[in-house]
């Protein structure tokens, strides 16, 4: 048995937080703050993130198993508490109680929440494989059902919030576990079959006065809506609403193959330092400089999977499948967004957005990969 660092994933996640710091630099020279100061608090979300990144390093495997409930549920009273806490500025700006303002200090329990529930899952899946070793549709339903009804409190916070994005990485990774674990291929048939209608529907009454009337009763917001208009034609609405979305494309195709360089912008994009931090990327280091970070995101999905398979413990694969299945989908939504193959959600890129609850978050989670013991 080895317990010595994981270099294989410390390589990836040390350049992935040297490029956040890179791009969060220049990104600022080009908006209306200061580069410096924009660089300096990225750095300090590095050290905090990395912080409590190394402290669950040493914390045992044994406690967090036993703390997972409490760590669930301590997830949940923390999002419940917008609604007294909430961050009145962001609220103003956005119209939603997505934010925590405490003391002056200001995060997004959504960020933690998605943890908390990989864990939660994942030690319910263990309890599943320990107490059924002959397993068949009827017991694998009955998981379903049980993994519902705990997940039923997180998604109705979520959907008093009105994080629709957000709400997709828990759907995500949720399915993710349901296929590791081995659920009858008739149930999960049914769920994706169920989940293709409900797009469907969903993006057809998008496109209808009376399906907008539907949405609005059920607290979509326009802007929401919006989204999917855009994305289907944003050249039609290249002015208004799909403003973002051609601004993006326009910068990435102007970047060619080898970019412009770091200091070589020249196309406006809204939110680039968050949303559309790829387009920086596209424009800034061209096709060439995107594909070397999507390579480097692989590389780290594959390092965590790997470490999973290492450790020799189930329970540590279902925690690297729900995490590398919430970073897999947020990188594929903020990318495909970027570039117009999907809708704009609002779902930040791992580690390159700006966002120190999601930076910290990230690295809290890659924590929990660094304490997995290795097995030769």
């Amino acid at each position: 048995m080895k317990n010595t660092v994981n270099y294989g994933l410390l390589l990836p996640i040390f350049l992935m937080l040297l490029l956040s710091i890179w791009l969060q630099y220049w990104v600022a020279t080009y908006e209306d703050v200061s580069a410096i100061n924009q660089g300096i608090k990225q750095i300090i979300f590095v050290v905090i993130g990395v912080g409590c990144m190394v402290a669950i390093k040493f914390i045992d495997k044994k406690l967090i198993w036993k703390l997972v409930p409490w760590i669930y549920v301590f997830s949940l009273l923390l999002m419940l508490s917008l609604y007294f806490f909430y961050d009145a500025n962001m609220y103003n700006i956005t119209g939603t109680k997505r934010w925590l303002d405490i003391a002056g200090v200001k995060f997004q329990p959504s960020e933690l929440a998605k943890i908390a529930y990989i864990l939660f899952i994942s030690k319910e899946l263990i309890k599943y494989d320990m107490t059924n070793k002959e397993k068949d549709f009827h017991t694998d339903l009955k998981l379903l059902g049980q993994l519902i009804l705990y997940s039923v409190p997180l998604f109705a916070l979520m959907f008093m919030q009105k994080d629709f994005g957000t709400s997709l990485v828990f759907v995500c990774v949720l399915g993710a576990l349901l296929i590791a674990v081995g659920l009858d291929w008739r149930i999960l048939a049914t769920i994706f079959g169920i989940l293709m209608i409900l797009g469907i529907v969903l993006i057809l009454l998008v496109f209808t006065e009376f399906g907008n009337d539907i949405l609005a009763s059920l607290h979509f917001k326009q802007y929401q809506l919006n989204r999917i208009k855009s994305w289907r034609n944003p050249y039609e609405y290249s002015d208004t609403i799909a403003y973002q979305q051609v601004q993006g494309l326009v910068s990435m195709g102007s970047g060619g193959v080898f970019g412009k360089g770091s200091s070589g912008i020249e196309v406006y994009v809204p939110v680039r330092e968050s949303d559309m931090i790829f387009t920086f990327i596209g424009e800034a280091y061209g096709f060439v400089g995107a594909s070397l970070v999507i390579i480097l995101y692989f590389y780290l999905f594959f390092q965590i999977f790997y470490a999973g398979l290492k450790s020799n413990s189930k329970f540590n694969i279902y925690i690297c499948v729900g995490i590398v299945f919430m970073l897999v989908f947020q990188t594929f939504e903020n990318i495909g967004a970027s570039i117009g193959l999907l809708p704009l959600t609002g779902i930040p890129l791992p580690f390159l957005s700006q966002g120190g609850t999601s930076l910290v978050a990230t690295l809290i989670a890659l924590g929990l990969i660094f304490e997995m013991k290795v097995y030769d």
